[in-house]
């Protein structure tokens, strides 16, 4: 479950970021790049960074499967990515599905420190990033889709660039407001 608590006064904004399936296993495959991988995992710490300094939760949720060797809790492409800055007493949750909500305990840990307002990054937009901006709307949570923070990977019917696009048009018609990380960042 989680490892961190963090207390925030009713006055300030009750915000927290939310870092999907940033996992070793999502950027092993040389053959199958992460697009934008460098861009993605720099702003994601610029993210964390920013969410540290203004003392906001922030919720690592890895993809967890028992029949999958390679997403199998506790091995190593199933660890958080080295290069992401994260520490202890950040929140660790695992999910099973796309649904970050589904059957986690992300809900209780949002409402244990009462917040109301999501920054969702992370892989892969088109599975996790979409289902759960979804399922964050549907929890009359104020979502917002870091629309720089998130990526995918080329299929055999659209390249990943395309797949963001349609996305962002998507999910910003509905689901989530898109901002940029430097307009996340500029905010504290």
């Amino acid at each position: 479950m989680s490892n961190g608590h963090i207390n925030l006064s009713p006055s300030k904004p009750r915000e927290a970021l939310l870092i999907i399936d940033m996992q070793e296993g999502f950027f092993a495959d040389p053959n199958e790049p992460v697009y934008r991988e460098k861009e993605l995992i720099d702003n994601v710490n610029r993210l964390i960074d920013s969410f540290r300094k203004r003392n906001r939760p922030i919720v690592f949720i890895r993809h967890t499967e028992d029949g999958d060797e390679d997403l199998k809790e506790g091995s190593r492409a199933w660890q958080v990515h080295h290069k992401l800055r994260h520490k202890r007493d950040d929140y660790f949750v695992n999910k099973e599905t796309p649904d970050s909500f589904y059957r986690t305990e992300l809900a209780a840990i949002l409402q244990e420190n009462k917040i109301d307002t999501l920054y969702i990054t992370g892989l892969q937009t088109d599975y996790c990033i979409d289902t759960t901006c979804r399922s964050a709307f549907a929890k009359n949570y104020h979502t917002i889709l870091v629309h720089d923070g998130h990526s995918t990977y080329d299929n055999d019917f659209m390249k990943a660039e395309a797949i963001i696009r349609y996305h962002h048009k998507i999910i910003g018609r509905w689901f989530a407001a898109l901002q940029s990380t430097a307009e996340i960042v500029a905010g504290t």
